[in-house]
């Protein structure tokens, strides 16, 4: 597995070798896991670790993790670190997987928050749509309404979600997550 370049001096490395981890799911639930750290790489700026945990009792997410020694950064960005997790879940067919297209908005005191982008333009505004192509060519099949393009009941209805296909890349749930989560970060602290 190769390094992903997603353009604008992002990108991000492949885990070296995956580990057991104890702690707390997306849900809350105490579980054992197994979990791999991508390293994302901002030309200048410290790496970020986005670690993916595949817990024992069926869920997944996705997470930054605060490195041993925190380089000196922007208050914004310490504060994201650890406390804004996203869930992988799997479609009802067990084939594909599906991501929620939140990104990071701040409160006044600079407290990070998940936001809801209300369809794709707003979606390409917060993350940069060049990252979100990048990010799509590595096995997402749509993005769009959760009622459109997962439960496929209610078109045009829902939180705005990303379809990954069965044979994406590895590191497309990573990529995801750092398009639209860290992204959003990144440029509001001026290092994007």
């Amino acid at each position: 597995m190769s390094e992903i370049e997603l353009g604008k001096g992002i990108a991000l490395a492949p885990p070296e070798e995956p580990f057991t981890v104890q702690g707390r799911t997306f849900t809350k639930e105490h579980s054992q896991g197994i979990a791999a750290d991508w390293m994302l790489s901002l030309k200048g700026r410290p790496s970020i670790t986005v670690r993916d945990i595949t817990w024992e009792v069926g869920e997944r997410d996705i997470r930054t993790i605060l490195p041993e020694q925190l380089p000196e950064m922007p208050r914004e960005m310490a504060k994201f670190y650890e406390r804004r997790r996203a869930g992988v879940y799997y479609c009802n067919h067990g084939h594909h997987t599906w991501m929620t297209a939140r990104t990071i908005t701040f409160q006044e005191d600079g407290w990070p928050l998940h936001q809801q982008q209300p369809n794709l333009d707003a979606l390409d505004a917060a993350c940069d749509p060049d990252l979100i192509e990048a990010a799509c060519r590595l096995g997402i099949a749509d993005i769009g309404p959760k009622g459109e393009v997962i439960t496929h009941d209610r078109p045009g209805k829902g939180e705005l979600c990303a379809l990954f296909e069965p044979d994406c890349d590895e590191g497309a749930h990573a990529v995801f997550y750092a398009v639209t989560r860290i992204v959003p970060v990144l440029r509001r602290i001026g290092w994007l």
